[in-house]
């Protein structure tokens, strides 16, 4: 939670939120974060500007919130790669007791907005307890496919338990 709330206090302070563009409200955040039949993109998240960070961390955090709102919200910070939501990122990844959803989501979320850049980031997750987290930690090297994220695949490949993770690194190394 440390992580968190240092995530919260960096992205409050950057220079880039200073920007004359207002902070959208956390219920307008909210209802783009609830919707069924369209979820915005990265563009979208971006049109709103950079106040928007500090709102997705928050709703996030608030676990008053439906697991769908704080899932997307995970999701939608990638739209602003900057280092403090990479911090965000991995606090969310590495918390204690953490659902195995979220980590997965800021698996996925890290290699989306980081690219290349995460690939250290995202191998440590290819052991990881839950089967679903290592299937998304394989997804995403697998779409990043450089040859180091492929080297991370092929040094877990030998080790992977599960058949379904298996034949995901077989087909991310072709």
């Amino acid at each position: 939670m440390r992580s968190l709330s240092l995530a919260l206090v960096l992205l409050s302070v950057s220079p880039t939120l200073a920007g004359a563009q207002a902070a959208p409200s956390r219920e307008r955040v909210r209802q783009m974060l609830s919707g069924i039949e369209h979820t915005p993109s990265d563009a979208d998240w971006r049109r709103l500007g950079d106040g928007a960070l500090p709102v997705l961390i928050e709703l996030y955090q608030d676990t008053r919130e439906p697991p769908y709102v704080r899932l997307r919200a995970v999701g939608a910070t990638g739209a602003f790669p900057r280092a403090a939501v990479r911090t965000f990122l991995l606090a969310v990844a590495r918390a204690p007791g953490q659902n195995d959803l979220l980590v997965r989501e800021a698996v996925v979320t890290l290699a989306r907005a980081f690219g290349p850049a995460a690939i250290d980031d995202l191998a440590p997750f290819l052991a990881h307890d839950e089967v679903v987290v290592r299937d998304g930690a394989v997804r995403a090297l697998g779409r990043i496919g450089t040859p180091a994220a492929r080297a991370a695949l092929r040094a877990r490949q030998p080790h992977e338990p599960d058949g379904v993770v298996r034949e995901r690194i077989d087909a991310a190394l072709r």
